[in-house]
């Protein structure tokens, strides 16, 4: 069989076409990489230490969820990551005077503080607000500057992607409009209430979080489109045993805007590839996801509710594509390399028959993982990842 490029690879693997091998991510997504957790859970540093590259950068963590922005190329290309991201610039941080942090610009004055080794949310600015005057009123929504930011020099980082490398790009804001944002900015207890108590500002608040998440997509889609191969679209649904809401009410509070999100993506470029992140079990949905325009499912999570690889090429396989699907609840922190890589030579045989299958980790990987695990992951992935399988 010939030899494919990077891009030529993925591609295949989306239109269900058997490549020379499977296509693979490491970091090739925003929640497909590895987790810095200073100063004890200094995961990416160590997989660096354990590759003997010492003269790796500091690794540059995200606002929120601590993942690595900036991991070294040569890792990517030791684990033949065939995937490459363009993402929106970081927003402003407001440093507080108890140490804690609210995000500025499009993340909507999130407030942030350390729990345990991650960063993550611990306060809801909106908890309170129940009219549409509130709505209004809020006094961190992100200005027409702070959009334009996000995709500041992006058009030429791009172009300079798309014509020294042969690698597929993804657009990947790692944009949390509208869903994943509204119980940030609200709690998830509010999020479920306003649904059922409160239509009127569910609708409202729902309606302003897509007009930013639209308006990102305006400037990052005026300079990028031209030159990506896919999109990526971030809304969680899923938890271990099922959906977030039930299937209904996400048809009718969620399914709705997540397409007008998709359809702006076409509006620049009808050739673009969506790629829909969401944790846990989205087997209930995955239906709609299809019906709304979704390609490529990310991440995967092999052991949330009929998630099961075999079940998932079984019953959508013909119709979207796989990317992830490599335990990072279990088997990656807990595992030896031995059984890491029977479960990844596992994993390819079901879900990389007939292409669909862009191998990952389920999830970023955290800091509990052992360096040898990772490596073990991906050296099985190029070893057991060659067609015919």
């Amino acid at each position: 069989m010939k030899s494919f490029t990077p891009r030529e690879r993925v591609l295949a693997m989306i239109n269900h076409k058997e490549a020379d091998r499977i296509a693979i991510s490491f970091a090739g997504t925003q929640a497909s990489g590895i987790n810095e957790c200073p100063p004890d859970g200094k995961g990416y540093t160590k997989l660096c230490n354990y590759l003997g590259l010492k003269d790796c950068e500091e690794a540059r963590i995200s606002e929120v969820f601590n993942e690595v922005g900036n991991v070294d190329e040569r890792i990517k290309e030791r684990f033949g990551s065939d995937l490459r991201t363009i993402t929106t610039n970081p927003v402003d941080v407001q440093i507080e005077k108890d140490g804690t942090k609210t995000l500025r610009g499009v993340f909507c004055g999130v407030k942030v503080k350390k729990f345990g080794p991650f960063d993550d949310i611990y306060d809801f600015p909106l908890k309170n607000a129940t009219t549409k005057e509130d709505i209004k009123n809020y006094p961190y929504w992100p200005t027409k500057k702070d959009i334009e930011k996000c995709a500041i020099n992006k058009r030429e980082e791009a172009r300079l992607m798309r014509e020294t490398t042969g690698y597929a790009l993804i657009y990947d804001g790692f944009l949390f409009f509208p869903f994943s944002m509204y119980p940030l900015l609200t709690g998830y207890d509010r999020w479920y209430m306003d649904m059922k108590l409160n239509e009127s500002f569910y609708f409202a608040l729902s309606d302003k979080l897509l007009e930013i998440g639209l308006a990102i997509h305006d400037v990052m889609l005026n300079a990028v489109s031209d030159y990506v191969d896919i999109a990526g679209t971030y809304d969680d649904m899923g938890n271990q045993q099922g959906l977030l809401i039930s299937r209904k009410d996400y048809q009718k509070f969620v399914k709705p805007y997540e397409k007008l999100m998709i359809d702006k993506i076409h509006e620049y470029n009808s050739n673009i590839k969506i790629c829909r992140h969401s944790c846990g079990s989205t087997y209930d949905i995955i239906p709609d996801l299809i019906e709304n325009g979704v390609n490529i499912l990310n991440p995967v999570q092999p052991l949330a509710k009929n998630m099961e690889p075999w079940r998932l090429k079984k019953e959508f396989g013909k119709d979207i594509t796989f990317c992830g699907g490599i335990d990072v609840q279990e088997l990656l922190p807990y595992g030896t390399p031995e059984q890491v890589k029977e479960s990844v030579k596992n994993t390819i045989k079901i879900f990389g028959k007939n292409g669909g299958y862009i191998l990952g980790p389920a999830q970023n990987i955290g800091p509990d993982v052992r360096p040898e695990n990772i490596v073990a992951m991906y050296d099985a992935a190029l070893e057991y990842g060659r067609y015919p399988l």
